[in-house]
């Protein structure tokens, strides 16, 4: 059953906010692998490790596991990462676009401003012959 709107409600330091249907930008894969070439972005990926494993992830991506997104943003948790730099470009990526269209619009919520999501995820990626790296599971965040 699909939905005609949805309502996500974001509780972050600034206290609950309502939206509908308010999604982060979505970046074609071809976009996507023009900013990675020019070393313009962060690509986070937040696919589960067996995923990252089985397919390797995009050089120099961030592997961060869906689930753990919201410390990796947080400036005051213990495994915070490059995020609270957020006058960078961040791409998230996901196995198709789902998972990151809503990770990014949390994330944006959070106080990344310039938040996009991989249009089709790791599959556009790999169709359009983006390259991928060997998975290292020290880098997991």
């Amino acid at each position: 059953m699909e939905w005609p709107m949805t309502i996500t409600v974001f509780e972050y330091k600034n206290g609950p906010s309502n939206e509908a249907a308010a999604l982060a930008p979505r970046l074609p894969a071809a976009e996507a692998r023009q900013l990675h070439a020019r070393g313009e972005a962060v690509f986070v990926d937040l696919r589960m490790v067996q995923e990252m494993k089985r397919t390797g992830i995009i050089p120099g991506a961030f592997p961060c596991p869906h689930g753990l997104m919201d410390l990796w943003i947080d400036p005051d948790s213990p495994i915070s990462g490059p995020a609270p730099a957020s006058n960078k470009v961040f791409v998230f990526c996901c196995s198709s676009g789902q998972h990151a269209s809503e990770a990014a619009e949390s994330a944006r919520h959070m106080g990344l401003r310039q938040v996009f999501f991989l249009d089709g995820g790791m599959d556009a990626w790999l169709a359009g012959g983006g390259s991928v790296a060997a998975f290292d599971l020290q880098r997991v965040h």
